[in-house]
């Protein structure tokens, strides 16, 4: 004889599975800190990276005027504004990516205790079949 209850709740686990747990199930493979230290190293990457595309593309659009400044320019006070910019634009996305990060290993967390708990709620409906 079927279960409809036993059925219901293995149609939501294997839906969770398929969809958003083996997301979870990644992320819950890390320590708290291991996962949002990773992450957010990658993030200083992908930052600097795209602070340096930024940079080359804004000293690209106006070349001749660059050029042409270029000999006026005082080198180290350039470096050093451009030091400055960079630090601030990583420190505001670290500290963004270190709070997304952090959201998302709580929230996988969560999701995967009451996956927890469905399995448990399972076993408990096949115990009581026989």
């Amino acid at each position: 004889m079927l279960n409809e209850e036993r059925i219901e709740l293995m149609t939501r686990m294997a839906a969770y599975e398929s969809r958003q747990g083996r997301k979870d199930m990644s992320i819950n493979s890390f320590f708290r800190g291991d996962y949002i230290s990773f992450q957010v190293l990658k993030s200083a990457l992908y930052a600097t990276v795209g602070f340096g595309l930024a940079v080359a593309m804004y000293i690209l659009y106006d070349l001749e005027g660059f050029l042409t400044d270029f000999y006026k320019l005082d080198i180290e006070e350039f470096v050093r504004g451009l030091g400055m910019k960079y630090a601030i634009v990583l420190v505001v996305y670290l500290l963004i990516s270190y709070f997304i990060y952090a959201f998302r290993f709580s929230r996988a967390k969560k999701h995967i205790k009451k996956y927890l708990s469905q399995l448990k709620e399972l076993e408990e409906m096949y115990d009581w079949d026989y």
